[in-house]
């Protein structure tokens, strides 16, 4: 999945333990826009709070897209994503309250925004959204989790928490409560950069420095990068679903030019479809 700026290769596993898959990923290289989320909550409830955020993320970026293209006026990048990340709260929020089946649902998220030669990039919860530049891996993201405040307060070691067996208790999801405050910040986005979002079940196993190596050495196969990280997660154990997505700045993104090819294919799926 590709175009002239980015090139995207998507990928989501059961892993080795669950049965069922509560991950959720999407992509639109031709927007700029890649998604993750990874549900939680009782029978099967969690693969609906997952995918509840993807369709909404991506229906609601991919309309502001589309008017920025189609009327060629200045889009808030931020502000759109937090619009978007909110309605998805809302969306959720409100089916678990109305229906007893999904009642206590949610889901983490991880989302790139991509735009004029940067990038915006949303999260709430653990899933994690990593930037490769120069060989180099750098976590973008900090995790909404216990762990994390537990290690910043000095109440544990990074290495006691590598080993906790509460990886999983997230301090922030989408659908938990009426609001939600996302972590939201743009970065520049230059030609080489691969950006990589996925959920715990990859980080909790894989190192980050054997991340760094499959994705450096693999940036030229993004598909093939995004098998071995999958397999990577689960020939340490997979205990939990693993879903990645990696997405490579290929070239300067020129927005102008982005905006009139739109407009051109619109035209032409009127005319043809007029006929």
């Amino acid at each position: 999945m590709s175009n002239d700026f980015l090139e995207v290769a998507l990928l989501t596993d059961v892993g080795s333990v669950r049965q069922y898959n509560e991950d959720s990923i999407a992509a639109d290289a031709q927007r700029g826009i890649v998604v993750l989320a990874d549900g939680m909550g009782g029978h099967r409830a969690g693969e609906v709070a997952s995918r509840m955020a993807t369709e909404t993320l991506m229906a609601r970026l991919g309309a502001t897209v589309d008017s920025f293209h189609a009327n060629g006026r200045q889009h808030a990048p931020l502000l759109a994503l937090g619009e978007s990340i909110n309605r998805a709260n809302h969306s959720i929020h409100e089916a678990g309250r109305l229906d007893v089946r999904y009642r206590g649902m949610g889901t983490t998220l991880a989302v790139a925004f991509f735009h004029d030669n940067r990038v915006t990039l949303g999260h709430v919860g653990d899933s994690r959204i990593y930037r490769i530049r120069d060989k180099r891996l750098t976590l973008l993201t900090r995790d909404d989790s216990l762990l994390r405040d537990q290690v910043e307060l000095g109440m544990i070691s990074a290495a006691e928490a590598s080993q906790s067996h509460n990886r999983s208790l997230v301090t922030r999801a989408l659908g938990i409560e009426a609001k939600v405050s996302p972590h939201l910040v743009d970065e520049t986005a230059v030609p080489g950069d691969v950006f990589l979002l996925c959920s715990d079940g990859l980080n909790d196993l894989v190192e980050d420095g054997d991340i760094e190596l499959i994705v450096a050495s693999l940036a030229g196969n993004l598909p093939l990068a995004a098998t071995h990280l999958v397999q990577a997660a689960k020939d340490n154990g997979g205990h939990d679903n693993v879903s990645v997505i990696l997405a490579k700045v290929n070239a300067p993104f020129d927005a102008q030019r982005s905006g009139v090819l739109a407009r051109l294919r619109a035209f032409f799926a009127r005319l043809f479809g007029a006929s």
